[in-house]
């Protein structure tokens, strides 16, 4: 079998496998997480039915997400130990493409307007012109799981609402 159709096959079986919901009644999720690490991000992906692939390098440990709802992002890991075993900070990021038909004023007035209407996230210009979404974690102290849970898929949503209600009308109103 060569390796085109063996990659073929495998995507077709992964997505005849139904995503995971999410039980915010299982017992787990009341379990305090020491930290953030693969280790105790990678379980919570699953149960919420988020793909991901590790990135990064020692010390600096990423996932790159991929939600239920197809929202993509990026988790980076900060203030970690030397083995990126134990990280006291999570970033959670999504970046879109450069609003190529819409006047910057205009951009920037309705990413004000997303900001003021939603506060669990917040919306910016990357310094590289792309729209950006960002939620940053701490857990000096833990994390409880089913927190770190919610906080996933919230901001799933919201990565899902700034791209339909702000990105998507920016694109389409110079057309």
């Amino acid at each position: 079998m060569t390796a085109a159709a063996l990659s073929i096959l495998i995507l077709a079986s992964t997505a005849a496998v139904p995503a995971p919901r999410w039980n915010p009644k299982a017992p787990e999720n009341g379990q305090a997480l020491p930290s953030f690490s693969y280790a105790t991000l990678e379980p919570v992906l699953a149960a919420i039915g988020a793909r991901h692939q590790r990135a990064g390098a020692p010390g600096k440990p990423q996932l790159l997400v991929s939600f239920a709802n197809n929202r993509k992002a990026v988790l980076t890991l900060s203030a970690c130990d030397a083995q990126g075993a134990a990280c006291k900070g999570l970033s959670i990021q999504s970046y879109w493409t450069k609003i190529a038909n819409s006047p910057a004023a205009r951009t920037t007035d309705a990413i004000a307007s997303f900001n003021q209407r939603y506060a669990f996230a917040k919306a910016y210009i990357a310094d590289d012109g792309r729209p950006a979404l960002q939620r940053y974690l701490t857990a000096d102290y833990g994390f409880i799981r089913g927190n770190l849970a919610v906080n996933l898929l919230v901001f799933s949503r919201q990565a899902d609402q700034f791209a339909t209600q702000v990105l998507r009308p920016l694109e389409t109103a110079a057309r």
